[in-house]
C-alpha cells in the first residue's frame, strides 16, 4: 500500500528550497528547465542565494517522484504568494493585448518592470522622454510594496528602476518618496535613490536641509544627513552639517554624526575650518568620529 509522503519525509534541506520553488512557480510557469536554462547565464532574475546545484537536485528529485514538489512543500500563504505574482504577470501581459492612446503610460511601464536587461536604457530612454507625465506613474511603482517582492514581475528590482528614471527626469514631485525609500534598500541599491536626489539639484537640496534641522532627533534627521552627501560640494551644505555636528545630542548618535561629518568634507573652505580642526580635540567627543574627522583633515593635506 502507497502511503501519502509528508513534506517532512522528503530530503529538503532548509528554507532555500522552498524559496526556489516559489521562484520557480513565480518567474518559469513551473518548469525547472526553464528556470535551469535561465540559471545558466548571468541574467537579471538570477537570484544568488540559489545554487545551481541545488535547483537540479530538486528538479532530479520532483522527476524521480513523478509529483509536483510545489504541492506538497509550500504552505498555503507560499501558495498565495505565487498566485499574487502570477496575478501580477498576468495583468500586465493583459495591457498589450488591446493598446490605446490612454493606456500609453502604462505600457511604458510595464516594458520596463518586465524588461530583462540589468539596465534597461531602451525603456528608461522612453519613460524620460515623456517628462513630467509619466511621474504620477514611476512615484507608484517606486512607492510599491508588491514590486519590491523578488517572487513579482521585475525581480523585486522595479521600483530601483522607477527612481532612476525619476532622477533622470528631475521632477521635485518625486523627492518625498524618494527620500521615504532611503534606508529600505542594501546599500548598493540605495545609491540610486540618492543619485535621484541629487538630480533633482536645488529643491532636493532645500528639503534636505529642511528635515535636517527638524526637532526633536528622529531618523529623517539622519536620513536627510545621508541625502546631503551628496551635496557635500555645497559650501552651505558643508556649513549647516558642521553646525549640526556641533550639537551634543547629535554627537551622542553615532551613525547621524558620522554622516555629517562625511557631509563636512569641504568645510575647509570656510570660516568654520579652525572650528572643525577643534572639534577633533574635544575630550568629550566619541573616539571613533574624532578618527572621522581627522581622516576628513589629513586628507587637506594630500
Amino acid at each position: 500500500m502507497n502511503l501519502p509522503i509528508e513534506p517532512e519525509d522528503l530530503p529538503l534541506t532548509d528554507s532555500i528550497d522552498q524559496s526556489i520553488l516559489m521562484h520557480r512557480d513565480a518567474h518559469f510557469s513551473g518548469n525547472f528547465d526553464i528556470m535551469l536554462n535561465y540559471y545558466k547565464e548571468p541574467n537579471k532574475g538570477v537570484c544568488l542565494d540559489f545554487e545551481l546545484d541545488k535547483i537540479i537536485a530538486l528538479a532530479d528529485l520532483e522527476r524521480e517522484m513523478g509529483t509536483n514538489l510545489s504541492a506538497l512543500v509550500l504552505s498555503g500563504s507560499d501558495a498565495e504568494k505565487v498566485s499574487k505574482a502570477k496575478t501580477a504577470y498576468k495583468k500586465l501581459r493583459q495591457l498589450y493585448e488591446n493598446p490605446t492612446k490612454d493606456k500609453k503610460y502604462l505600457l511604458l511601464i510595464a516594458d520596463l518592470i518586465l524588461a530583462e536587461e540589468e539596465e534597461p536604457t531602451k525603456e528608461i530612454d522612453a519613460i524620460v522622454a515623456e517628462k513630467g507625465v509619466i511621474v504620477r506613474s514611476l512615484i507608484e511603482l517606486l512607492r510599491s510594496e508588491d514590486f519590491k517582492d523578488p517572487l513579482m514581475p521585475g525581480y523585486g528590482k522595479a521600483p530601483l528602476l522607477a527612481a532612476k528614471c525619476l532622477g533622470l527626469i528631475g521632477d521635485k514631485r518625486a523627492i518625498i518618496s524618494l527620500f521615504e525609500t532611503l534606508g529600505e534598500s542594501d546599500f548598493f541599491d540605495e545609491d540610486i535613490e540618492l543619485a535621484a536626489l541629487k538630480s533633482i539639484g536645488e529643491p532636493a537640496k532645500e528639503f534636505l536641509l529642511n528635515v535636517l534641522k527638524g526637532r526633536p532627533l528622529n531618523a529623517d534627521n539622519e536620513k536627510a544627513a545621508i541625502g546631503l552627501i551628496q551635496f557635500k560640494e555645497d559650501l552651505g551644505v558643508a556649513e549647516t552639517c558642521f553646525k549640526t555636528l556641533q550639537e551634543i545630542d547629535v554627537q551622542k548618535n553615532l551613525s547621524f554624526a558620522t554622516y555629517l561629518i562625511l557631509a563636512c568634507e569641504n568645510i575647509n573652505q570656510t570660516s568654520y575650518k579652525d572650528e572643525f580642526i577643534h572639534l577633533s580635540q574635544s575630550p568629550s567627543l566619541d573616539r571613533m568620529l574624532r578618527q572621522d574627522i581627522l581622516s576628513i583633515i589629513k586628507e587637506w593635506s594630500s
